[in-house]
C-alpha cells in the first residue's frame, strides 16, 4: 500500500486492518508522513464490540468511518448467550450463567433484549414509600441528606437490599443511589450517594416519597430483569410468547463510551465523520461529583443540579473542529448519546435517529471565560434528528442541552417522549455575564414531555442573557408537569434579549408561555392555546421592561389569559 495515495482503507475480520483502531493508527502514520488527503475507513464486519472507547487524537484527521455495506453496529456491550428456561421468585423466565459476574470481574446495571431496554424491578409496584425522618432538616434547597429513616414494615420482605437502588423525583430532578447500608431494627437507610437537594419535601414540608429499583422480590412482570451478582446469573421475563431462550438477542454493556474525539486547545482534531453507523449498548452507571457546601470535601451525589448536566456521552467531542455524526442510529445508550465539550466548533449532528437513552440526546458545553476563546464551544449544528424515548434512567435529561455555548443552530428536530425539557439553552442564573448568545432554535417539533414525573420544565427552556438568540417557527405541545411548571416556552431567571416568534404552542399543564424574570425579551406572532392554569404568566415583577409582547394569538378554553406573582 502506497501511503501517499491511499484514500480508502478497509477494517474488519477479513480486511487488511483487523480493527478500527489499527486503521486509525495507519491514518495517523499517513499524516506523520505528510499525506493529507481525506481517508475513508470502510467497515466490513456487521458488528464491532468495544469494552472501552476508541480515542481519536491528532495527528488523525479528515477521516470518514462508515460501513462497506449496510449499517454496521458499534456496540459497547457483550452479547449474552446460553439462556435456558427457568423459574425465579415464582416467575417463569429465562436465565443465563455469566462466569465473569460470578467471579466478580463484571457487574452491569443495564440489559437490552431484542433492541429494547429491559426494565428494572420496582418496589412498591405502584405508588411510593414515605420516609419517617431524614438526616438534614435544613429548609435550604441544597441541604441534601445521606440517610433517612424508612418504615421497617416497608423493608421487611426485601432480600438483598445491597443490590437495590433508592429512587425519588422532586423539583426538577430525579435522584438515584445504591444502598450503602440498612439497619432492619431502626429503619436507618444510608445511601451511597448524598441527595443533591433537600428531601424534606417539595415546598410543603413533607418528607420525601421514594421507591426501590432492582428488587429481587418484585421480579414478576414481562420485560423485567434481575442480576444475581453472587451466583452470576441473569434472569429475564420474556415480553411475549414470541421470545424464546434460543431466539432472543441480549446485550449487557461493558463500555460507557464508544468514540472519544479528543484534541488539544492548540491542536484540534479535524474532520472526523461518522456516517451510516449504528451505536448501541453503552453503560448507564452515573453518579454526580461535587463538593460539600462549606467544606473542601468531595462527594458523590445522587443527581446533578439540573438536566443531568455533567454526565458523559456515548460519542464525545473535545477540542474538535468540523466533525460530523450523520445518518446514524444511536439507541440503547447509557447516558447521553452525544457530548460536545470544550473547544468544539462546527460540529454537525444531522439526520440521526436517537432513541432509548438513559439520559438525553445531545449535550453541548464549553468554557465560559471570555478570554479563553480556544476553549469556547460554538457554531455547531444539531439538525434533522429524531430524539425520542429518552430519560429512561435519568429523567431530568433534555433532548438537546446547550449550556455555555453560542452561535449554534438547533433546527428541524423531532423531540418527544422525555420527562423533562426538549431544548435547553443557557447556563447562567440571573443577569450576570453569559457566554450564550446568537443561538437559533428553529422549526423543531417538540412534544409529549414531562409526563407528570418532574416539575419546572419547558418545551424550550432559556436561561440568562442571550442577545441574538431566536426561538422561531417551532411546534410545541403536550407538556405535563408533576406539581408545577409544565410550560411550552420558558424564559427562566435573567433571560434577556431573546426573540420568541412564529411558534405554535398548545396543551401545557401550566402556562403556555412562562417568564420567571428577565429583560427585553420579544414575544411576537405566536399562537398560544390551551393552558392548564393561566395562558401567559410572569412570576417575578421587576421595574424594567421585561417583555415586548405583540401580535400574538391566545386561545383559551377557560383558563385566565394572564397571571403575575408579585
Amino acid at each position: 500500500m502506497q501511503i501517499n495515495k491511499v484514500s480508502t482503507i478497509f477494517a474488519g475480520t477479513d480486511a487488511e486492518f483487523k480493527s478500527i483502531r489499527e486503521a486509525l493508527d495507519y491514518v495517523g502514520d499517513m499524516r506523520k508522513a505528510g499525506a493529507g488527503q481525506p481517508v475513508t475507513i470502510k467497515l466490513t464486519d456487521k458488528e464491532y464490540d468495544f469494552d472501552e472507547p476508541i480515542v481519536i487524537k491528532p495527528p488523525v484527521s479528515d477521516v470518514t468511518i462508515e460501513p462497506a455495506d449496510g449499517k454496521t453496529l458499534i456496540s459497547g456491550g457483550r452479547r449474552i448467550t446460553g439462556f435456558v428456561r427457568d423459574n425465579f421468585n415464582g416467575a417463569d423466565c429465562f436465565s443465563a450463567k455469566i462466569d465473569d459476574v460470578a467471579n466478580g470481574k463484571w457487574v452491569f446495571t443495564d440489559l437490552y433484549v431484542d433492541g429494547l431496554r429491559a426494565d428494572f424491578t420496582r418496589y412498591p409496584e405502584n405508588g411510593f414509600f414515605y420516609a419517617k425522618d431524614i438526616e438534614v432538616h435544613d429548609g435550604a434547597l441544597s441541604a441534601g441528606s445521606k440517610w433517612f429513616i424508612a418504615d421497617t414494615a416497608d423493608m421487611a420482605a426485601i432480600d438483598k437490599l445491597d443490590d437495590c437502588f433508592v429512587s425519588f423525583c422532586h423539583f426538577w430532578i430525579d435522584e438515584h443511589s445504591p444502598i450503602e447500608s440498612y439497619d432492619r431494627e431502626s429503619g436507618k437507610l444510608t445511601m451511597e450517594y448524598r441527595s443533591r437537594f433537600t428531601i424534606a419535601g417539595e415546598f410543603n414540608g413533607k418528607l420525601i416519597s421514594y421507591y426501590l429499583e432492582n428488587v429481587k422480590n418484585s421480579f414478576k412482570k414481562p420485560n423485567q430483569w434481575y442480576l444475581d451478582r453472587e451466583k452470576g446469573i441473569v434472569y429475564y421475563i420474556p415480553r411475549d410468547n414470541s421470545q424464546t431462550p434460543e431466539n432472543i438477542t441480549v446485550y449487557a454493556p461493558m463500555s460507557s463510551q464508544l468514540f472519544t474525539v479528543e484534541g488539544e486547545s492548540d491542536n484540534k482534531v479535524q474532520g472526523i465523520r461518522f456516517r451510516n453507523l449504528k451505536f448501541a449498548y453503552t453503560r448507564g452507571d452515573y453518579a454526580s461529583a461535587g463538593s460539600v457546601a462549606g467544606t473542601s470535601e468531595d462527594e458523590r451525589y445522587a443527581s446533578d443540579g439540573q438536566a443531568v448536566s455533567n454526565a458523559h456521552g456515548s460519542l464525545t467531542f473535545e477540542n474538535a473542529h468540523s466533525c460530523t455524526v450523520e445518518n446514524c442510529e444511536i439507541h440503547n445508550f447509557g447516558v447521553h448519546a452525544v457530548n460536545i465539550k470544550d473547544g468544539c466548533d462546527k460540529i454537525k449532528i444531522s439526520g440521526n435517529d436517537i432513541y432509548d437513552g438513559g439520559a438525553g440526546g445531545v449535550r453541548m458545553n464549553g468554557q465560559s471565560d471570555p478570554e479563553n476563546e480556544k476553549s469556547h464551544t460554538r457554531n455547531n449544528i444539531i439538525e434533522n434528528n429524531r430524539i425520542c424515548h429518552c430519560g429512561r434512567r435519568y429523567m431530568a435529561a433534555c433532548g438537546v442541552l446547550s449550556m455555555n455555548s453560542y452561535g449554534n443552530v438547533i433546527s428541524h428536530n423531532d423531540i418527544s417522549d422525555l420527562y423533562y425539557t426538549g431544548v435547553s439553552v443557557g447556563w447562567v442564573w440571573g443577569y450576570g455575564f453569559s457566554i450564550s448568545r446568537d443561538n437559533i432554535i428553529y422549526k423543531n417539533h417538540i412534544h409529549h414531555l414531562g409526563q407528570g414525573a418532574l416539575s419546572d420544565m419547558g418545551g424550550v427552556y432559556l436561561l440568562g442573557k442571550q442577545p441574538g438568540t431566536i426561538v422561531s417557527n417551532n411546534l410545541i405541545h403536550d407538556i405535563k408537569s408533576a406539581t408545577y411548571g409544565g410550560w411550552a416556552l420558558y424564559t427562566d431567571e435573567g433571560s434577556s434579549f431573546i426573540t420568541l416568534e412564529n411558534n405554535v404552542c398548545y396543551n401545557a399543564s401550566d402556562n403556555v408561555y412562562h417568564q420567571h424574570y428577565g429583560s427585553m425579551n420579544t414575544v411576537r406572532n405566536n399562537i398560544f392555546a390551551f393552558g392548564g392554569e393561566q395562558m401567559i404568566k410572569v412570576s417575578r415583577y421587576e421595574e424594567h421592561l421585561s417583555i415586548i409582547f405583540e401580535r400574538n394569538i391566545i386561545y383559551s378554553d377557560g383558563a385566565p389569559i394572564y397571571g403575575l406573582n408579585e
